[in-house]
């Protein structure tokens, strides 16, 4: 028989139901049973305070001022002393206090259960003797009119009569109808107190038991709760978290690693149905997978006639056969065509490396006439010896040069930063140091002059037109220093590039005129020509910009010039060539797997 879902919850809430109902049955049943006692207790206690308690008192009080009246009758009749008192204080009970006790236990007696006939025959009795009692105590207080008159054996023989006769018979009967009386009510009035304290306890008793019975109930109630809520949990909600996770992951394409174990009930259904499209899906991938390698005579069995994958799978793999052939023959009639195209790639190809290896042998036969033009470094080291050229081309050929020549009094050097790199830059560096050699050669050695003859030698060469300036920006950056061979004065001029000199721990920088070489027509600008008297010790130093220009570091920036100058304040206690090489080593690191951006040339001299 199969227990369903909708089964177990009912059953669960049936359990919680009955608990819930034999809780609340419980407690009514006590707080009936605790009410009628309180209802009780609460009518024992006004009895108690309102007829029992009231009753002892005032009979107390009563039998105290009889005790009273006993006393000062005897003391007025038997004392011959001259005193009052004692008569003053009968008339006062008589007249004021002793009513007053009767009116006030008549008021209780009132209250009396009307089955007690006995106390009320002794209450009546007790009152007839008290009222009897008046005309006797008159009788004494009459019988002495003054303190005078107790010497007369008359009136003492009457009052002493009246006394021992009339007066003490009756305190003395009406003390012991008193006395049982009182003795009755202390008992009714205990066993009343006795009553009170046993319904307090049976209530207390009561509310006690029911404490303990709700709180066990609570108890109960909270642990079949969690009793079924586990049964819930284990029965219901656990299956159906197998069965979301297991969704989940079929819509991730992963499938489960074991079964799940069906229930008797409609979550066991779907544990089922979900076990089979698992089988499903997995027959389906296999399939899928199949075909893919082109096994197409592998065979599929959709689940049903309704499985519409299983069908779409299987005329597929149909489709995907028929492809294969018509592709097959395809690949047959094109396969030839490629071979044909294959031969004449190959031709091409050997064509272009034909044209490569003849383009970079014109550009090494242009870098080998490039360097022709470079001064040689026994010729530098003979005009400067403490000096170093640190050059490094970013392509074969480089568009930055660097120039060294002499005069009858001063050395000259310079270096050059032509427009562009590479072959472009080359061809530029080539007409600047042509037209340097040819600006020497007739003994011009003043910096600013040579600049100015640079420019225009360099216009002509290009050939520049109005129209041509505005499309073509072919220039050259350039820091020309001259030094006397007395090695006390040194003359520069520049186009765009500084001049830098180290000396005594600080950098001073001389700036170049912000206008490139062949950017303008012969006299149109002219150089500044800028005059340094030397010491022993000092460093010059002229560049290009590719050394501040160059990309790296941690993150991809530019070198900078602060950070070249900071290098070169670093190093300037060292050897010249070991300048070169730290410098070298510096922009290396720097670089690290970053590309060279420009052609970099640092030139530097020591006095």
């Amino acid at each position: 028989m199969k227990f369903s879902v909708g089964k177990k919850i009912g059953l669960g809430f049936i359990v919680v139901g009955v608990l819930m109902l034999a809780v609340f049955s419980t407690t009514m049943y006590i707080v009936n049973g605790a009410q009628k006692t309180l209802q009780s207790s609460i009518s024992s206690n006004q009895k108690y305070t309102e007829v029992d308690f009231p009753t002892v008192s005032n009979l107390e009080d009563l039998q105290a001022d009889l005790s009273d009246l006993k006393i000062h009758a005897n003391t007025w009749v038997l004392t011959e002393q001259n005193d009052r008192t004692s008569a003053d204080q009968l008339i006062i009970l008589i007249d004021s206090i002793i009513p007053k006790d009767l009116e006030k236990l008549e008021i209780v007696v009132n209250k009396w259960d009307a089955k007690a006939t006995k106390d009320l025959e002794m209450f009546q009795t007790v009152k007839s003797n008290i009222e009897a009692l008046y005309p006797s105590i008159q009788t004494i207080l009459d019988a002495f009119e003054d303190y005078a008159n107790r010497s007369d054996a008359t009136s003492k023989w009457l009052a002493s009569g009246t006394l021992e006769m009339e007066i003490l018979p009756l305190l003395e009967e009406t003390d012991q109808v008193l006395q049982t009386l009182l003795n009755k009510k202390n008992k009714e009035t205990s066993d009343q107190k006795k009553s009170m304290t046993s319904q307090f306890t049976d209530t207390s008793d009561r509310f006690s038991l029911l404490f303990k019975i709700i709180i066990l109930a609570l108890i109960s109630l909270g642990a079949g709760t969690f009793i079924i809520a586990i049964i819930t949990t284990r029965s219901i909600t656990k299956p159906v978290h197998e069965l979301k996770g297991i969704l989940i992951n079929l819509g991730k394409g992963i499938f489960p690693k074991r079964e799940i174990i069906p229930s008797n009930d409609e979550i066991g259904e779907m544990s089922i149905a979900m076990n089979q499209l698992v089988v499903g899906l997995k027959g389906t991938t296999n399939f899928a997978n199949e075909v893919g390698k082109s096994n197409f005579t592998t065979e599929y069995k959709p689940l049903s006639d309704e499985d519409v994958l299983g069908h779409a799978l299987v005329k597929m793999r149909d489709e995907l056969a028929e492809s294969e052939r018509i592709l097959e023959q395809k690949v047959i009639e094109r396969t030839a065509e490629v071979v044909r195209q294959k031969e004449e790639i190959e031709r091409q190809s050997e064509k272009l490396e034909e044209l490569y290896e003849d383009v970079t042998a014109s550009i090494r036969y242009a870098k080998r006439l490039q360097d022709s033009i470079l001064p040689q470094d026994t010729f530098i080291q003979r005009l400067l010896p403490e000096s170093f050229v640190l050059f490094k081309p970013k392509d074969i050929v480089s568009g930055d040069f660097y120039w060294f020549s002499e005069t009858d009094n001063k050395v000259l050097f310079s270096s050059v930063d032509c427009t562009g790199h590479g072959v472009p830059g080359a061809f530029m560096s080539l007409i600047g140091a042509n037209a340097l050699n040819q600006i020497v050669s007739k003994n011009i050695d003043t910096p600013s002059t040579i600049l100015d003859e640079l420019n225009r030698l360099s216009s002509e060469a290009m050939n520049k037109s109005e129209e041509g300036r505005d499309k073509v920006r072919d220039g050259m950056d350039v820091a020309l220093c001259s030094i006397s061979k007395d090695f006390k004065t040194l003359e520069y001029a520049g186009a765009n590039n500084p001049l830098y000199i180290i000396r005594d721990g600080e950098i001073e920088v001389t700036k170049a005129d912000k206008f490139a070489i062949a950017s303008f027509d012969h006299g149109e600008e002219h150089y500044s020509n800028h005059t340094v008297e030397l010491k022993k010790g000092d460093l010059i130093y002229v560049f290009s910009d590719g050394y501040a220009d160059q990309f790296g570091g941690s993150k991809g920036k530019k070198f900078m010039y602060k950070q070249f100058r900071d290098t070169l304040l670093e190093i300037k206690d060292m050897p010249m060539q070991e300048q070169k090489v730290i410098l070298d080593q510096k922009i290396e690191s720097w670089r690290g797997d970053f590309e060279q951006v420009d052609d970099i040339l640092v030139i530097g001299v020591r006095i």
